[in-house]
This record gives C-alpha cells, structure tokens and sequence, in this order.
C-alpha cells in the first residue's frame, strides 16, 4: 500500500530525537546517565545571528547536550535562556526485557515511580519522571504482543 500521508513525497524515514528543555541541565544530565547510561555526543553553546533567526529571538541562547540511550535513541536536553522550561507534553517510553527488575532498580536507587508495574492486555508499563517532570514510561511488551504492527495496512 502506498503511503498517504503529507511527508510521504519527502521520504520520511524515523523519528530523529527527542528535545526536552529544563531549568537544569546538568542535573537532568545525571539522571539519564544513572538511569539510563546516557552517553553525551555532543554539548555545545547554541547563539548568533542563525539561531536567533530559527528562534525568532533576539539575543536568543541555548545549551544543548545530545546523548544516546539504548544504543540509538537520540535525547536532547535543552537550557535556554529566552524561554521558560516547560514540561514535556508526553512521554518517553523505554523498552526493558524484565519489568520487576527494571522496578526494583530505580526503587534502589531513590527514584520515584508513580506505580508498581500495572499489567496491561499486551503489556506491563509503570511511569518514573526525569528532573525537569518528564514522564517516562518503562514497558515490557508481552511474548505474544506485537506492538509496531500496523492494523491500518491491512
């Protein structure tokens, strides 16, 4: 079945990262690297004429640090200085193979988890928050699921 949808005659290939703005960035940092084994690929200072014009901010400022999670995942942690950091409007959610240890390892390590893993009709899933209030799913998809199979193209 040929795709339909606007992005379709440009080729869009996968969701490229995640960008999420806090108050503060090295703090946050820390937590993806604890919890997550984030590995920093890049930590620059984003300012001048071309980012005030993608800004549309004068005097616009950013830090920016990009790291991998799981081998490929691409997170951005954003300061800014010419906007409020905001929760994230979603979630991230994280694949685990074994849930009740994913649970009890943040549990060791102090952080908070909204639930206990909670068992779904494919899946077991709790939610924890990153620093800046971020939600942040962990799931484990049952042997039987098949969670990336589209119904639509059937």
């Amino acid at each position: 079945m040929k795709p339909t949808h606007a992005l379709a005659p440009a080729g869009l290939a996968r969701m490229s990262h995640v960008s999420i703005s806090v108050a503060d960035l090295d703090r946050t940092r820390r937590f993806y690297e604890d919890v997550f084994g984030f590995q920093t690929v890049i930590d620059r200072t984003l300012e001048g004429p071309e980012f005030e014009k993608i800004t549309g901010v004068s005097g616009a400022r950013s830090r920016m640090i990009r790291g991998l999670v799981a081998g490929n995942s691409v997170i951005q942690l954003f300061w800014n200085s010419w906007r409020d950091p905001g929760v994230f409007g979603g979630l991230i959610s994280f694949e685990v193979r074994d849930i009740q240890a994913a649970y009890a390892a943040l549990q060791k390590a102090g952080i908070a988890c909204v639930s206990a893993p909670v068992e779904f009709d494919n899946s077991w899933a709790f939610v924890t928050r990153d620093p800046a209030g971020t939600s942040i799913e962990i799931i484990q998809w049952k042997a039987e699921a098949d969670p990336y199979r589209s119904t639509q193209m059937e």
